[in-house]
């Protein structure tokens, strides 16, 4: 179990404007170990928690941040589940789930899009599914109204492009479409300008898959409008330099659909 509480300490401390020094005054020890506890290096004797709960008026408990512990364990294993339903394809119980874990989690953003995924996954009649598609646009733009995660909010905003189209609302979804980021201003961009070594090699090397799905896409595009289908060889060709054999499932899969096209 990762205790919390050398972050709360530094919290605490900081809340109260007290430096290490002063914090080490009051309780009699060296500044140097409270540095060592706030970086994690170590934790207090179990004889100074009391020690120190009192003298940030709180709880044993809350200096150690159980609760926090047994809220991030909860948080994992409802993912873990969540995980493997949707393998299952049990996306009811999915549904359940969420709704159930939101009450604990209210606004959490990436809980919501699960239950966003799993109401459209939904089977039924026609009338079924269109309820469900409403209600997953629903949760959709609670997570742009409410989420502060910047990458959960842009896969949202692309998300919910397609299930205003499949909703019948066109416009709007030209409209949240435009306000997408254009692919010069993608992250894995920045990241290679800024890194070096190894961390540069691994995101040029991992931005590859989206790329190779843009270039397929685009092409695809091109074929269709331009009835030319040597915009689809030229999509095979790119891949075979980009990955010399070396593919995944998901690159495959393009692959075939690329034949299929």
């Amino acid at each position: 179990m990762n205790l919390l509480i050398g972050e709360n300490i530094k919290r605490l401390r900081r809340e109260q404007d007290l430096t290490q020094e002063e914090l080490a005054s009051h309780l009699g020890i060296s500044f140097q170990s409270v540095s060592k506890w706030e970086r994690g290096e170590g934790y207090p004797d179990i004889t100074m928690l009391p020690a120190l709960a009192n003298y940030f008026h709180i709880s044993v408990d809350e200096l150690i941040g159980t609760e926090r512990i047994a809220m991030a364990e909860k948080y994992h294993e409802i993912n873990t589940l969540w995980a493997e339903n949707n393998r299952k394809g049990l996306h009811q119980d999915n549904i359940t789930l969420m709704r159930q874990s939101l009450k604990s989690f209210p606004n959490d953003a990436l809980l919501l899009v699960q239950l966003s995924t799993s109401l459209e996954k939904l089977d039924g009649t026609e009338e079924e599914r269109a309820r469900y598609l409403r209600e997953s646009i629903a949760v959709q733009e609670q997570i742009l109204r409410f989420g502060e995660d910047s990458e959960v909010r842009g896969a949202t905003l692309f998300n919910i492009c397609f299930a205003y189209r499949k909703n019948g609302q066109t416009e709007k979804a030209l409209e949240t479409a435009k306000k997408l980021p254009n692919l010069y201003k993608a992250r894995e961009n920045a990241l290679i300008c800024f890194l070096q070594g190894d961390e540069k090699r691994k995101v040029a090397r991992e931005a590859l898959i989206p790329l190779a799905w843009a270039i397929a896409h685009h092409l695809s595009a091109l074929a269709e409008t331009e009835n030319n289908a040597a915009y689809l060889d030229k999509a095979s060709q790119i891949f075979d330099i980009l990955f010399d054999g070396n593919e995944d499932d998901f690159i495959g899969a393009i692959r075939q659909k690329l034949k299929k096209a």
